[in-house]
């Protein structure tokens, strides 16, 4: 394993353990990989492995920050402009804003404001390798019991588990948190293995271009402004962009001057021969 690999993603677990915290389009969700049960299941496990940094030596996991609300009844992380580009959030401007009052009150309603880290790290779905790389997105855990946690000491003890000739695939087994929801249990590394035999995948996995910031993408400023402002965005196509629910029929755009600072509702943290050939 090299030296650079082990050492840039054990400073960067390490920092992190120690620091506290336009139009709409359809996502891709063949991109995305969230590991799930189904509504009948109790206990699962899935196969992935790794993908190595695109930056030689390079940590596998990206950082990345986003704020989790709730968005017309169904949970959303949102891309942080602020944290993630240097631009303006409207949400973060809010937080700003309630911090700066002095007030208690003000204080923990900035709270639900706040964004929060999360890794992403690009895999392959062993049961979906149709599907090409897709992308793991998991939130930084600061009691230390995260995924990144878990994959830590086999970091340690296997060496770069992300390498694609002596690299391991991952088991993540799966099982029921205290509210019924997901949870990963545990993960665990098999033998070593090259990434596949598979010729055509392999430069095909290789040269896939897709980044988290792709996949998850940042949503309009008047989308986040709109939510900022504690109403729910909704698609009018006549004026083809995000109104205020209620305001679809509108015939015409109005200002306003006021922010009502509405605390938006916030998620919990829950807990072969041939090889020569090949592109890595």
């Amino acid at each position: 394993m090299s030296n650079d690999v082990l050492s840039n993603i054990l400073s960067q677990y390490e920092k992190n353990k120690s620091t506290s915290t336009g139009k709409f389009t359809e996502p891709d969700f063949s991109k995305y990989f969230n590991p799930r049960l189904e509504d009948n299941e109790k206990n699962g496990e899935v196969t992935i492995r790794l993908m190595p940094s695109k930056t030689k030596g390079g940590s596998p996991f990206e950082e990345g920050h986003f704020h989790v609300v709730q968005v017309n009844g169904q949970w959303r992380k949102l891309y942080c402009r602020q944290h993630n580009d240097g631009e303006t959030c409207p949400l973060c401007e809010v937080e700003k804003a309630l911090k700066s009052t002095g007030n208690e009150e003000d204080k923990k309603l900035a709270k639900t404001y706040q964004a929060s880290k999360f890794y992403m790290a690009r895999v392959i779905d062993r049961a979906k390798e149709e599907d090409g790389v897709k992308i793991w997105r998991f939130k930084h855990n600061y009691k230390g019991e995260g995924e990144l946690d878990k994959m830590i000491p086999l970091f340690t003890k296997k060496g770069d588990i992300s390498d694609p000739r002596e690299g391991r695939d991952l088991v993540i087994m799966l099982g029921r948190g205290d509210k019924n929801n997901t949870k990963i249990t545990s993960i665990m590394a098999e033998d070593p293995s090259i990434l596949t035999s598979d010729k055509t995948k392999a430069n095909a996995w290789v040269k896939d271009e897709s980044t988290w910031k792709t996949v998850y993408k940042a949503s309009s400023i008047e989308y986040l402004e709109i939510i900022a402002n504690g109403d729910t965005p909704v698609w009018d196509k006549r004026l083809e962009k995000f109104v205020p629910k209620g305001d679809e029929t509108v015939k015409k755009e109005t200002t306003t001057t006021s922010t009502k600072y509405v605390a938006p509702v916030v998620s919990e943290d829950v807990d072969n021969g041939g090889d020569d050939e090949m592109p890595f």
